[in-house]
């Protein structure tokens, strides 16, 4: 006998649960709002909530709040004056709740009265803040924009150094008779704080060196904005693991922000594999990289690559100094490289030996210039005529880039400049004068919609043209020149119909892209362009629609084109792949 009573008082507890999971099944109570919009149903709903049980007493009260609650609810978004009614009806199993709102009229903002007093109000970077507050006269009071608008005022002073920013008023004054809200916030600014020591914990780079990357230094009036360029400039620099940069705020240090950044020092080499396929190369191509971040303590680096395909194989060396300040954008760098070709199809054999010593620096306005020394010698076969060409290019680079927008830009401009010179009294074989010019524009029309354009621009000038070596001659073809047709192989021919490069260049891409899905993109594109010698040489086009995908690296992109032109260069539909950012 003893036995049952365990087993009669599990089968107690399971009868207890289950009548209790059937009553809730059989009874659920439902709120139902009418009479206003979205925004409004949902902040009251979100308010009110929800009885916590069915049970008679519980409703009662629910019911008997719900007015007041729900115009607590409309009045945070600006609806004081607000009718509400609530019924309770059963309906079969079901108990609704039904609130009726009669918003009325909202109150508007009639008067606002902002006024930033002490340092902060002479302040040319602080007060612009004031024009980007959420609060506008005329507007629905929102009690969230009131509140906003301290966030951005005290957010600004944070970023600015005024740590004491106070306010000594901020008031609401609310008329329900005249429907207006009068808004008056008057701050303290307090003193600006300045930088204060400066402090790197690192025991391999020489602190004059690590100092050059400072856009700040100490004294300068406080930005968290220059902390996070600082950080963004060490972490490009490929010499850290990490980096961490932390303002020292204490009230000991009085007014000042001393600064501490600490570095971990990355891998002494680092080597990388890569497999993958180019268009250029005709199949499959393998690499290897090997990079040495830092040298000396002094931030001197070098690298390495080596990559080998079916028709290419090269290898080459760099040496990097850093220089001036800002170091991740002002250096010298030093380049050695060979390369082999073989290409069948072409009849083309080539063998390029380069040296290249260029200084490269960041002027205004975001512009980079590189003033470079190349020297450049290649033996090469083109449909058996053998011949040599030595070149000592003296020349000039600019490049610009600016984004808006990540991962999807929203807007983007790319321009790009390089001239050079040779000259047979500077220890060239031939005269020889070269000129690109490159543009790229970028600009969603929508949240999904965006146009691309490029424009490419080459001229070459020589006393012996048939001596300019191919790698200096212009071609275009291919994912990133006129899609729709092989990779270089728009250009002028020789007798034998092999592609052997031009005098000059034009290409124009246009395309629209429309996002889909999140990380997914579709786009229609046509490109246009030639490589040639004669201004009477015949523009060679192609159009066709393609598929991008957000990669963590950049777009990949998959393209089918087709050439919409008749000439001899039509093979058919073309597939195009390629990798990497927009711009």
């Amino acid at each position: 006998m003893p036995d049952r009573y365990p087993l009669i008082l599990v089968l107690t507890l399971i009868s207890a649960a289950c009548i209790g999971v059937s009553q809730s099944v059989a009874a659920a109570t439902k709120i139902e709002i009418s009479g206003i919009d979205d925004e409004l149903e949902q902040n009251v709903r979100l308010f009110v909530g929800k009885p916590l049980n069915e049970r008679e007493r519980t409703l009662d009260r629910f019911e008997t709040n719900l007015p007041d609650q729900a115009k607590i609810a409309l009045s945070a978004l600006g609806y004081y004056s607000a009718d509400v009614d609530v019924d309770r009806r059963v309906e079969g199993k079901d108990i609704i709740i039904a609130i009726d709102v009669q918003p009325n009229d909202p109150v508007r903002v009639d008067t606002i009265t902002l006024r930033v007093e002490g340092d902060a109000q002479k302040d040319g970077k602080f007060m612009p803040v004031v024009a980007d507050i959420p609060l506008r006269r005329r507007a629905v009071f929102v009690s969230a924009d009131y509140e906003s608008t301290k966030s951005v005022l005290l957010d600004r002073a944070q970023d600015l150094g005024y740590f004491e920013l106070a306010f000594t008023t901020a008031e609401v004054r609310v008329s329900r008779r005249n429907l207006t809200a009068d808004i008056t916030l008057i701050a303290e600014s307090g003193p600006r704080y300045i930088f204060g020591d400066i402090v790197f914990d690192n025991d391999f780079l020489d602190e004059a060196f690590l100092r050059r990357w400072l856009p700040f230094s100490e004294g300068d009036p406080y930005e968290a904005t220059k902390l996070a360029e600082l950080t963004r400039n060490l972490q490009g620099s490929s010499y850290f693991d990490s980096v961490r940069v932390l303002p020292q705020r204490d009230a000991r240090y009085e007014g000042t922000v001393p600064v501490r950044v600490t570095l971990a020092r990355r891998d002494h080499n680092l080597v990388g594999l890569g497999l993958g396929y180019a268009t250029e190369d005709k199949g499959v191509r393998g690499k290897i990289s090997w990079n040495k971040p830092l040298i000396n303590r002094l931030g001197h680096s070098a690298s390495a690559e080596t990559s080998v395909s079916r028709v290419r194989q090269s290898a080459s060396v760099g040496y990097r100094i850093p220089r001036g300040t800002k170091p991740l954008f002002n250096y010298y760098s030093f380049e050695y490289g060979l390369q082999n070709t073989v290409d069948d199809e072409e009849d083309l054999k080539s063998f390029l030996s380069t040296a290249n010593v260029q200084r490269v620096s960041l002027r205004r306005h975001d512009w980079t210039e590189s003033i470079f020394l190349r020297w450049e010698r290649e033996y090469s076969t083109i449909s058996g005529d053998e011949r040599r060409t030595d070149l000592v290019l003296p020349g000039i680079g600019f490049t610009r880039t600016r984004t808006k927008g990540s991962p999807f830009l929203t807007w983007g401009q790319a321009e790009e400049f390089t001239f050079m010179y040779g000259s047979r009294e500077l220890l060239s074989t031939i005269d020889f004068y070269k000129s690109v010019v490159a543009f790229k524009y970028i600009r969603a029309v929508s949240e999904r919609n965006t146009l691309i354009g490029t424009l490419q621009y080459g001229a070459i000038s020589s006393n012996d043209f048939e001596r300019v070596p191919a790698s200096q001659r212009f071609f275009a073809g291919g994912d990133r020149s006129i899609r729709g047709y092989r990779y270089r192989d728009v250009s002028p021919r020789n007798l034998e119909g092999d592609s052997v490069g031009g005098r000059y260049l034009e290409v124009l891409n246009a395309e629209y892209n429309y996002r889909f899905a999140d990380l997914w993109t579709a786009a229609v594109f046509v490109d246009a362009g030639r490589a040639f010698n004669s201004f009477n040489h015949p523009y060679s086009a192609g159009a066709g629609f393609g598929i991008r995908w957000q990669s963590p690296v950049g777009p990949f992109r998959l393209d089918i084109a087709h050439p919409i032109d008749s000439n001899p260069l039509d093979r058919g539909i073309r597939v195009h792949i390629s990798l990497g950012p927009d711009l």
